[in-house]
């Protein structure tokens, strides 16, 4: 290669040596130099697979989600986002891995996505915060898959006191960042103990410990209360949840009693007192002094009114004093009564037997009343006793070949609980914990 380097650097100088008109004189000469670089081939050849139609179509396309509203279905979801009704009846006759895609409710996430050109590639149905339903285009038909979130549980703990400013138990527990649903549970532990309507005060407390259900970092909803002390008036009220050996769930004091008792304090929640049992009441619309033999509960008409014990209804009628009522007879001794109902619960008529916590009616203004209220009295052997104030059956203890099993299980709980009292919040992982349940 040198050499052929040289020759043609040496022509070059001869050539330009030469006159103008010898040059211009010479035969036609042409010098053909071959350079060769070994190592490099001619020709460089790569395998490029063509792509295919719906590779591109996929490459183009985009998610579209949207929210489900109220009267929605799939057939109008497809015609309103103009999708294919073939694509609808192919995904429909998938059958039961897709059969919730019918029952579809506002609120709920849908996505689509959608090719440029308009055709359909997936759906994606988030049913709740665990479940996913997705369905992917294979050719002209389609194949669904569930897909389940693994949920993390820990112990959270929180507490709170009744104040002027936050005097009934929904409003301290707002006020300390507890959800509704919470709240009502907590209520419904207490409820045989403590009249949420009449026996407040300001100072009051209430200290619990409960589950909270994480996906992908974000609290999605609550699980079960743990335990939880609530002091009223003075009094310390413990409860801890227990499993026992038949996989029953409840909340028993720390002796092993339940808290279920056989009758409510109060058969209408959240609710406050706006006349008391008195038998020298001044009638608000007869303006005379007549015997109040029960306790007005104060509510929002179509607040539920709930069976305060098991029992059977034997009165289900409306006259004009009382409005629409339900008497119901508890065993032999007690009679519950409930007046001035703006409708009455399902199913509910004389010989019907009704459980406790069961709605029984709603609370309204029928009868003579001057606002919606629910007017409740509770008789003993046929004497009218004032709500408040009665004395009710005992609860039922842990039977006795369990109550060691029951005071090994909840005693680290409720000391987990008195040590954490006053530090806001317990990351305690909820499969650590020994509460059997």
């Amino acid at each position: 290669m040198k050499a052929a380097l040289l020759l043609a650097a040496f022509l070059a100088v001869v050539i330009t040596a030469l006159p103008a008109q010898q040059s211009d004189s010479l035969p036609e000469a042409r010098v053909s130099l071959e350079l060769e670089v070994p190592g490099i081939p001619d020709a460089v050849s790569v395998n490029v697979p063509p792509v295919k139609q719906e590779q591109m179509e996929a490459s183009t396309s985009r998610w579209v989600n949207l929210t489900i509203k109220q009267g929605d279905n799939l057939a109008r979801i497809f015609q309103r986002n103009k999708l294919s009704a073939s694509d609808l009846h192919n995904i429909v006759a998938l059958g039961k891995p897709v059969s919730s895609l019918k029952k579809i409710l506002p609120g709920q996430e849908l996505g689509f996505k959608i090719t440029s050109s308009g055709e359909l590639l997936a759906i994606r149905y988030k049913k709740n915060a665990f479940d996913t339903l997705l369905i992917n285009r294979q050719d002209q038909t389609f194949v669904a898959n569930w897909e389940s979130a693994t949920p993390e549980t820990i112990v959270a703990f929180e507490s709170a006191t009744i104040t002027k400013d936050n005097p009934s138990l929904y409003h301290a527990g707002k006020a300390a960042g507890l959800s509704d649903n919470i709240i009502m549970k907590l209520s419904h532990i207490y409820q045989w103990d403590i009249s949420f309507a009449l026996d407040l005060r300001a100072g009051d407390s209430f200290s619990l410990m409960y589950e909270e259900i994480y996906v992908d970092g974000e609290v999605v909803k609550e699980g079960s209360i743990i335990a939880a002390t609530f002091t009223n008036m003075g009094k310390r009220h413990e409860a801890v949840r227990y499993t026992d050996i038949a996989g029953r769930s409840d909340y028993y004091t720390p002796e092993g009693l339940s808290m279920r008792k056989a009758f409510l304090r109060d058969p209408v929640h959240f609710s406050h007192v706006s006349s008391s049992f008195n038998l020298r009441r001044l009638h608000p619309i007869h303006k005379k002094v007549m015997p109040h033999r029960g306790i007005d509960y104060a509510a929002k008409r179509g607040t539920p009114v709930l069976a305060s014990g098991d029992g059977k209804v034997t009165i289900r009628r409306q006259n004009n004093a009382s409005g629409r009522y339900v008497v119901i007879q508890h065993g032999e001794q007690y009679t519950t009564k409930y007046l001035h109902l703006s409708a009455f619960g399902k199913g509910i008529k004389p010989g019907q037997s009704v459980k406790q916590g069961q709605i029984i009616g709603y609370v309204g203004a029928t009868g003579w009343a001057t606002a919606p209220h629910l007017h409740y009295e509770f008789l003993v052997a046929g004497v009218h006793r004032n709500p408040k104030t009665v004395s009710l059956p005992k609860a039922l203890p842990i039977a006795k070949d369990e109550l060691k099993r029951f005071r090994d299980s909840v005693s680290p709980v409720l000391a987990r609980l008195e040590s954490i009292s006053g530090k806001g919040y317990a990351s305690l992982p909820s499969n650590n914990r020994s509460s059997g349940g």
